[in-house]
């Protein structure tokens, strides 16, 4: 009965969390002790012929903080590493320069502001503010650490 009671009681102390916080843990992810923080360097390899505007949410190293940052330029042909991060959920949006209207979305909503460059801490809220909009970003996670790639293709 005492171990019902010691489950229940851990229960109910992380039911007081943020439901982000936990699904944005990576076990792992941490190196020894005195050593650097293990990251995951962000990279987008555009292999779409367009040159695209690319915007990124991830925690910033040692933060515990989601950071919406864009828009980095990525050149038709390129791989361009954008950011680092010590968290292994992280997501993607892009854009094409071109007038083409075509986009590299997924269903995670957060926004953005154009025409950037721009950069702000995000709660996940949905509700944008005077100046963004609304936009699908593909989720992405790694169970490595060192270098995660997305491809942008045609």
């Amino acid at each position: 009965m005492k171990q019902i009671t010691i489950v229940v009681a851990t229960l109910a102390a992380f039911s007081t969390l943020p439901v982000t916080a936990l699904a944005q843990s990576k076990p792992g992810m941490s190196a020894p002790q005195g050593k650097t923080t293990a990251t995951i360097e962000l990279r987008v390899c555009n292999r779409s012929g367009r040159n695209a505007s690319v915007a990124v949410s991830y925690v910033e190293v040692g933060t515990g903080r989601f950071v919406n940052r864009g828009w980095y330029e990525v050149a038709a042909g390129v791989c361009s590493n954008l950011v680092s991060t010590d968290n292994a959920n992280f997501y993607f949006y892009g854009d094409t320069l071109d007038g083409s209207g075509r986009r590299w979305s997924g269903a995670h909503n957060l926004c953005v502001e154009y025409p950037g460059p721009y950069a702000f801490y995000s709660n996940g809220e949905t509700e944008c503010r005077t100046g963004q909009e609304l936009r699908g970003f593909v989720p992405a996670h790694s169970d490595e650490t060192g270098t995660y790639t997305w491809n942008l293709d045609p």
